[in-house]
């Protein structure tokens, strides 16, 4: 989070007031983000933001950007309204229109929606109601190809608020009720009307959000101290409460924090002596995001256990972790031989040969699907938070998701590898995957990682999975 929390009221329609919105000072070099565990609809969405500059810098300011990459909406230093994207797309789109009032507060909505056959419609920009004509810039593309997956919504890229790669081209100025929508395409109106002397003010979305959808009221204080976990300074003004267990979260005062729930791995499968190979366990469900907190409100944290590595069986599944309305699913257990699918959880675990398919990620949105084992081969290996099991070789588990909520940069949330009888054990996922068994046992999930376990094979048992973790991130200062 980012600056101090505005002050004043704000009114829209009547019985519809912003009390708050978010102050971004450009020198102090902090932002908001988010990163998907999984893809959302990345062809069709809409974002919706309400914003103030706080000067006219003179210099193109990010309100929203995804890294790594250069795709994001903008202001340019000659304050037309731009979207870019040259990492997954080639176009750079320019307004015609110049904003010059610091004084004033603009309404911008965008619209994605790459289905569409004509090009001009598959990018689409409204400010204050109106829409907005683009022209292409630098000799790029005028829009996005037909049913083009663009970054925004992509698995594993971080969403920033308030720059460019955290680190340049930062916002200075104000937000304010910041919508997105998964999937689908909406219009102004939905979030503002016309006012009695011809103004454009806001008014309340109702909508549906879809999967990878939020919304940012930007409540409260924002400054608090908090009891629970073990708190311990990140960067700046930040804290970071970790659980490593059960526990209580307790906010001093109303505001927003930012939290990261990882629930306990699933176990990989084993067989009794046979030499075909069992499924990796799958990390457990991976969320990240803001949510509000009341002033001395005892939220309670559940810490999901792994499951437990056992012989001649399926791997069980990995238990829930919790904090307040978030609930991340635990990793589902790995196949068992011959031709058992892998459980379905927050990423799933591998199936079993011979040619068993993975588990799925359920609830979507959490995780990646186990991979499906070859024939005669090594079990494929649980799918991890970051890529399905897999991705990087045949029974290898999926690996996991880097986060800085603590301050620095660590990979959790692992695939479990698959077994084989001999030629090589398969590898867990980045992020604390335990490895499948090369004729004998699989390695257990890395704890507090909500990593998979490996597959056991020829006798030996498979993998627990790595219990979860709950990490929350609060404004101390």
């Amino acid at each position: 989070m980012s600056g101090p929390v505005g002050s004043s009221t704000w009114f829209g329609e009547p019985g519809y007031n912003i009390n708050q919105s978010l102050r971004f000072e450009d020198g102090s070099s902090t932002t908001l983000t988010r990163t998907p565990a999984s893809d959302g609809n990345r062809k069709t969405w809409s974002f919706s933001v309400w914003f103030k500059l706080a000067n006219l810098t003179g210099a193109t300011e990010r309100i929203l950007n995804m890294e790594p990459g250069n795709a994001g909406l903008y202001i340019t230093s000659t304050g037309q309204v731009g979207w870019i994207d040259v990492s997954d797309s080639n176009f750079v789109l320019n307004s015609d229109r110049l904003l010059r009032d610091p004084s004033a507060w603009y309404h911008i909505v965008l619209n994605f929606d790459s289905t569409q056959g004509t090009a001009s419609n598959r990018l689409k920009a409204y400010l204050n109601g109106e829409l907005i004509a683009f022209t292409n810039e630098g000799g790029y593309d005028a829009y996005p190809d037909e049913n083009e997956d663009g970054r925004v919504n992509k698995a594993s890229v971080k969403h920033i608020i308030g720059g460019y790669r955290e680190a340049s081209q930062l916002w200075d100025g104000y937000l304010a009720e910041v919508n997105f929508i998964d999937g689908l395409t909406k219009v102004p109106a939905d979030f503002a009307t016309t006012g009695a002397f011809g103004e454009w003010i806001p008014i309340e979305y109702t909508g549906a959000y879809g999967t990878n959808g939020f919304y940012l009221t930007f409540a409260g204080g924002g400054i608090m101290s908090a009891t629970g976990g073990n708190s311990t300074a990140t960067d700046g003004d930040f804290k970071a409460a970790s659980f490593t267990a059960n526990g209580t979260f307790t906010p001093s005062a109303d505001g927003f924090v930012e939290y990261l729930v990882i629930a306990g791995g699933g176990a990989g499968a084993a067989d009794g002596a046979t030499t075909a190979g069992n499924g990796g366990g799958g990390a457990g469900g991976y969320r990240t995001g803001m949510l509000p907190v009341t002033a001395s409100t005892g939220y309670s944290i559940t810490v999901g256990a792994g499951g437990v590595g056992a012989l001649s069986a399926s791997g069980v599944n990995g238990a829930n972790s919790v904090f307040s309305s978030i609930t991340s699913a635990g990793g589902g257990g790995g196949g068992y031989f011959t031709s058992t699918p892998g459980s379905g959880g927050g990423s799933g675990g591998g199936g079993s040969a011979q040619t068993a398919a993975g588990g799925a990620a359920t609830p979507a949105g959490q995780g990646n699907a186990g991979e499906t084992a070859t024939n005669a081969a090594g079990g494929g290996g649980g799918g991890g938070a970051g890529e399905a099991g897999g991705t990087d070789g045949t029974g290898q588990g999926g690996d996991g998701l880097a986060s800085s909520i603590t301050g620095s940069s660590v990979t959790r949330a692992g695939g479990g590898g698959g077994s084989r009888a001999s030629g090589g054990a398969r590898a867990g996922g980045d992020g604390g995957g335990g490895a499948g068994g090369n004729g004998g046992a699989g390695a257990d999930g890395s704890t507090n990682t909500g990593s998979g376990g490996g597959a056991g094979v020829s006798g030996g048992e498979s993998g627990s999975g790595g219990s979860g973790i709950v990490i929350i991130r609060y404004k101390y200062q």
